[in-house]
């Protein structure tokens, strides 16, 4: 029974990280890196689409 208490509290641990990731608000040193990626990447992917 206590495995199932610990199966229950991972899953519960691991699906709040995920939606705070998802969520939340990001600070700036790991937003502004995502941003300047996805500028670099966006015209790569859309001269493919063509």
């Amino acid at each position: 029974m206590i495995y199932g208490f610990a199966y229950l509290g991972m899953v519960l641990a691991i699906s709040v990280g995920w939606v705070a990731l998802a969520v939340l608000k990001k600070p700036e040193f790991i937003e502004k890196p995502i941003e300047e990626l996805k500028k670099k990447i966006r015209p790569l992917l859309r001269s493919k689409e063509d």
